[in-house]
């Protein structure tokens, strides 16, 4: 049980590396190997008030001992006083307080090493300290950990993408490092594991772990949102078991609508001088529309069901809850008529909130009546295309119906624009939301009273 620390020890003053200080030192850090909860719990309590001795004491023998036995044991030791910050802090900032010391050199020679047991743990462990270094101290090796840790990601093998994942929980604590990863197309690597990796719950985990630190950058926001996060973890709410994985994907959430609620200027951050240093488009110029995103993927009926339930982990709730009330105080901006011309101009039709809000249908229905009949026009020529995928054919159908259930000439406006019989043809389409949305649209133009229509 206590042999690792022995043997350190011993091959420690093979090579006249300690004093007897240290050798007292180690001994009465010596909690056993694996570290239990509670033994974990000693040495962090242990190390408190000597801090800089043990990290230098740390460096020494890692500098020098070359067992893998002893390294892993070492390395062990040192990821769980990473735990406490201090002690990474204190690890990352010796070089200040004590000459020719460099608290990386040690990690950078273990990059070298072959065995996976070593990897994991090094890369962890450099990873936390880098993660609270001066940036342009340590720029060389914080590139060179993100590099492998992306490479690692593009990896098939399993062992080496929880290694990458694992360091980038570390890493990503750093604003400076979420640029860096950001820049460096990293982040369509974790969204795309998410997909493949659904049932892995750690490492999912982790992985939402990541998007929670990224979100805390717009920039990287901006490429989380292009690669579908939202929806991700959307799935991670409404599948995962583990409390763990809900929180970290709510309170990632949580951070995609700050962005838009600063955008209106309901949320002020000290970072922002100005509006002007908030994005409000992507990288293709397309406005973002977080609010709207959340809402058509079905959000608000999600955190509505996780609002009645019992959490073990307190601090869930009240994030779920503030979040909920977020959007339900957002939803009509969401809902506006240019929102919605912006859709139906792109030609990229989607499930966004106007769709299926009544308040936006009598708010908005003379509005369709501008440029001619502009809009309709433009739905009628997508309509007609050979090119319209079934989800388009299935929002258009369902907006004219809309229409003319709303506008008092709306069975008549429609005659004029010659998309009935497009519209009567495509109750006969292969699929059922077209055909089903095709027959609900024919019938609100054929019934005179279209209240008395029912649930048909």
């Amino acid at each position: 049980f206590f042999f690792a620390m022995e043997n350190v020890i011993k091959t420690g003053n093979e090579l006249k590396l300690l004093k007897t200080s240290d050798v007292e030192l180690l001994n009465k850090l010596n909690f056993g190997d694996p570290l239990s909860e509670d033994s974990s719990n000693n040495l962090k309590a242990a190390v408190a008030k000597q801090e800089d001795e043990v990290v230098m004491l740390f460096i020494k023998l890692l500098n020098n001992i070359t067992s893998e036995t002893s390294v892993t044991f070492l390395l062990d030791y040192l990821k769980t006083l990473n735990e406490t910050t201090s002690f990474t802090e204190a690890f990352a900032t010796i070089g200040s307080r004590c000459e020719n010391v460099d608290p990386i050199a040690p990690f950078g020679a273990l990059l070298k090493k072959d065995s996976m047991a070593v990897v994991e743990r090094n890369w962890a462990v450099l990873g936390a300290i880098l993660s609270v270094s001066n940036y342009e101290q340590q720029e060389r090796q914080i590139n060179m950990l993100v590099d492998a840790c992306i490479g690692y990601l593009n990896s098939i093998r399993l062992e080496e993408l929880r290694v990458a994942v694992n360091t980038l929980t570390f890493l990503l604590r750093s604003r400076a490092v979420r640029d860096l990863y950001t820049t460096k197309n990293g982040i369509p690597l974790l969204t795309k594991l998410i997909l493949n990796n659904a049932n892995d719950v750690q490492l999912i985990y982790e992985i939402g772990f990541c998007i929670w630190m990224l979100s805390y950058n717009d920039a990287s926001i901006i490429v989380l949102l292009k690669h579908n996060a939202i929806a991700l973890l959307h799935d991670i709410l409404r599948q995962s078991k583990k409390e763990k994985c809900t929180r970290v994907a709510i309170l990632s959430l949580k951070n995609f609508a700050s962005l838009q609620s600063r955008q209106h200027g309901y949320e002020r951050t000290e970072a922002d001088d100005d509006l002007g240093t908030v994005p409000t488009v992507d990288d293709e110029g397309n406005k973002l529309n977080i609010f709207g995103d959340m809402i058509s993927l079905g959000l608000l009926r999600t955190l509505s069901l996780m609002s009645r339930r019992n959490y073990g982990d307190p601090d869930i709730l009240p994030e779920v809850d503030g979040l909920l009330a977020t959007l339900e105080k957002n939803i009509e901006d969401t809902t506006s008529f240019a929102d919605y011309k912006q859709e139906v101009m792109s030609g990229r039709l989607d499930w966004t909130p106007v769709h299926k809000s009544e308040k936006f249908w009598k708010e908005n229905i003379k509005e369709f009546e501008n440029n001619d009949y502009k809009i309709l026009r433009e739905l009628g020529k997508i309509l007609k295309s050979d090119d319209a995928d079934a989800k388009a054919l299935t929002i258009i159908c369902h907006d004219f119906g809309e229409f003319v259930k709303y506008h008092p000439q709306g069975r008549k406006i429609l005659n004029q624009l010659d998309v009935k019989n497009r519209i009567l043809a495509l109750m006969g389409h292969d699929n059922q939301e077209v055909n089903k949305q095709a027959l609900l649209c024919v019938q609100k133009i054929m019934v005179q009273k279209w209240e008395f229509l029912g649930s048909s």
